[in-house]
């Protein structure tokens, strides 16, 4: 990241488009002397707020609001401008190009929050959260990220550091004043609370698992023979027809992926093209190996069955394939067209023992939909306790893995014998591991890497 502490930069922070208004945002020691060569106020509606025109003399750009704010009571810790402006793109582009002709530079992907992060403003975990705010795809993952964004997450490693710091404290007054008349801890009272603060990192470990579903989504493939309602399927979860649906079998020759949000987890339903045990038509033949790679790539399976017919010669070959593949993740049997007289039966005599749930439905009234949904749901990880959801990404998962094992080896250190001098090494690991969550004495390349991610204007 190229910052440089007397650098003013600028950058468009809403998207222009359409929008009848963009914000074009100015930050830096310089941002008010640049922003005042510029702008020549109309009239002043109060002290931060100043109605006006962006000019290049003699001639006017634009009408525009500027809002000023005063460091360090800013989401930079620096002077800070929002200009509003019209949002045509000439305007917007003459308007920066004026700001980079007084001083300015554009700002680079992610450094309005670095620069948050470098004054003090947020932590890193706290900074890493504004980038999972912006990319959330649902209301659970963006509730999420403003947790890690308001220091949920970075309290709870905070108050589990200055834990460690006060143990390590104890420890160290036992090395280093053993004879004088000064509180110690019993061996009994250091294990009591190594176990306590063993047991928050893995209740903060124990949330990776959502945080991952929740960035990322889950990939859900539905499967079938020809004509079993795999499209309508899809159509009606979307509840709008996006496949097309005919009697003929072998319609779908590729698979079709949408986005919904489901108990607040981003699932991707894939309809895919049906397999059967014969075919001669080429295109379909590619449409199956699409299917077998869309299986691969699944975090579940929804095996859909046309209940009114009788197993056949297809079914079997999925089957086989299935097993042959060594397949291990959830698969939900799909019974649909229930609104027609049932003549399938799933029997143990099939010796299919693959499936986690069976659900009846019918694509065509809609029926079961919901409570399909809810066993998707389910098999994906969703809980009821959303508000409660956190960001833990991979590298604070690797970190907290990291302070864990330390946290044991003093535990077990302590626990064999009375050696506080080792005790405090493996302690003053995981103390360093849970600072460099937050962004203390963090390396370099670390932070290039996190705010590399993020997008101009953040």
């Amino acid at each position: 990241m190229n910052y440089l502490k007397n650098d003013t930069i600028t950058a468009l922070s809403t998207a222009a488009g359409k929008s009848a208004i963009a914000v074009i945002r100015l930050s830096g020691e310089n941002a008010f002397e640049i922003i005042n060569n510029i702008f020549q106020t109309k009239s002043l509606t109060d002290k931060q707020v100043k109605y006006g025109y962006i000019i290049d003399e003699p001639e006017k750009i634009d009408e525009v609001i500027c809002t000023f704010f005063k460091a360090p009571h800013t989401y930079t810790g620096e002077d800070l401008v929002e200009i509003s402006v019209h949002g045509n793109p000439i305007i917007i582009d003459k308007v920066l190009t004026l700001l980079y002709k007084a001083g300015a530079r554009p700002a680079e992907g992610g450094e309005f929050t670095y620069r948050a992060f470098l004054n003090g403003k947020k932590d890193l975990a706290e900074a890493e959260a504004v980038c999972n705010l912006i990319t959330s795809k649902t209301a659970a993952s963006a509730k999420a990220a403003l947790n890690n964004i308001s220091g949920v997450f970075s309290s709870k490693v905070k108050t589990i550091k200055d834990n460690i710091t006060n143990l390590i404290a104890f420890m160290e007054v036992n090395l280093d004043h053993p004879e004088e008349d000064i509180m110690f801890l019993s061996r009994e009272e250091k294990l009591a609370r190594l176990d306590s603060y063993i047991q928050d990192i893995r209740n903060l470990l124990s949330s990776y698992k959502t945080s991952k579903i929740l960035q990322n989504g889950v990939k859900v493939a539905i499967i079938g023979k020809p004509n079993a309602g795999k499209s309508s399927l899809l159509n009606a979860i979307l509840g709008r027809n996006r496949a097309i649906v005919t009697e003929l079998a072998g319609t779908t020759t590729d698979t079709i992926e949408e986005t919904i949000d489901c108990k607040g987890i981003p699932l991707t339903i894939i309809d895919t093209a049906g397999i059967r045990d014969h075919t001669d038509n080429s295109i379909e033949l590619i449409g199956q190996e699409r299917t077998k790679e869309a299986i691969h790539k699944a975090d579940i399976l929804l095996w859909i069955f046309d209940s009114s017919s009788k197993l056949d010669k297809n079914d079997i070959k999925i089957a086989s394939f299935l097993k042959k593949s060594e397949i291990h993740i959830p698969i939900i049997a799909v019974l649909n067209k229930s609104d027609l007289p049932v003549n399938l039966s799933l029997t143990e005599e099939t010796n299919w023992d693959i499936f986690s749930e069976t659900i009846k439905i019918s694509a065509k009234t809609e029926n079961g939909i919901s409570n399909l949904l809810d066993k998707i749901a389910e098999a994906a990880g969703a809980s009821e306790t959303q508000n409660d959801y956190l960001m833990i990404n991979s590298r604070h998962y690797t970190l907290l893995k990291s302070a864990l094992d330390a946290l044991t080896k003093t535990r077990e250190v302590l626990k064999t014998g009375n050696a506080d001098e080792i005790a405090c090494f493996e302690a003053t690991k995981a103390q360093d591991s849970l600072n460099e969550i937050l962004g203390i004495n963090v390396k370099q390349d670390i932070l290039d890497t996190i705010f590399s991610n993020f997008c101009i204007g953040k």
